[in-house]
Parts: structure tokens; C-alpha cells; sequence
């Protein structure tokens, strides 16, 4: 822990900002890598991530705010319900397919035709 440096306010009160999306949160300077982590005191290990800007502004409580786990999670569901509403559609798409052609194949027979098409002519 002696290569990370508590940082407790900023001008802008990031750090406060960041501890209102999760009281567990804190920020914290790494002397040894020259970044700035973000850690929450609930889990162990503390480490949640690295924050990819080298000043604390508007941009950092944004990408807490948008890499939390809940988030994530909300996220994994809109994909899922996306996936679920794309793989409905194919195989609607394939029925109706399969439907069009079983009819014309019914309607081939129904005019006395003795001679199956292939799939292919359909």
C-alpha cells in the first residue's frame, strides 16, 4: 500500500463525487505506475480499475459512473433482449422461407403435377 497516495479532494470534488456513486469508493495515486486507480473498500482485493485520464474532471465520475457493475449488468441484459430479438426474427424469417415453399410445392401438386421440383427451384 506504501505506492498508492489517498486522494481525498480535488478542486472540482471529484473523490466526493465519486464516493456519492458508492460510498465504498475511493481514489487512490499510484506513485510506482503513475496512475490513478479507483478501489472499493467493500471487496478484497480493493482494486477496481485504472482510470485512463491523468487529471480528476467531469470525465472521470462519467466513466465510474459508466464501467459500474450494475451498469455492466443493465448493459448484458440489453444485449441479451438485442441477441433474443435478432435470433426471433431469423427464425421467422426461415418459417415464413419454409412455408412459401411448402405451399408452392403443394400447389404444384394439386394441379396434377407428378414431377417434385428440388429445393433448388423452388
Amino acid at each position: 500500500m506504501d505506492k498508492l497516495r489517498l486522494i481525498s479532494g480535488n478542486c472540482f470534488d471529484i473523490p466526493f463525487r465519486i464516493r456519492e456513486l458508492d460510498d465504498d469508493y475511493r481514489l487512490f495515486y499510484n506513485v510506482k505506475n503513475n496512475v490513478i486507480e479507483l478501489h472499493n473498500l467493500r471487496h478484497k482485493p480493493t482494486f477496481q480499475l485504472v482510470l485512463p485520464y491523468k487529471q480528476l474532471d467531469a470525465r472521470t465520475v462519467e466513466y465510474v459512473r459508466r464501467t459500474r457493475v450494475d451498469k455492466i449488468l443493465d448493459e448484458i441484459d440489453g444485449i441479451d433482449e438485442y441477441n433474443r430479438n435478432l435470433e426471433n426474427k431469423i427464425i421467422n424469417r426461415t418459417l415464413d422461407e419454409m412455408h412459401k415453399k411448402t405451399e408452392s410445392i403443394v400447389n404444384y401438386m394439386n394441379r396434377g403435377g407428378s414431377y417434385i421440383p428440388s429445393y433448388s427451384e423452388l
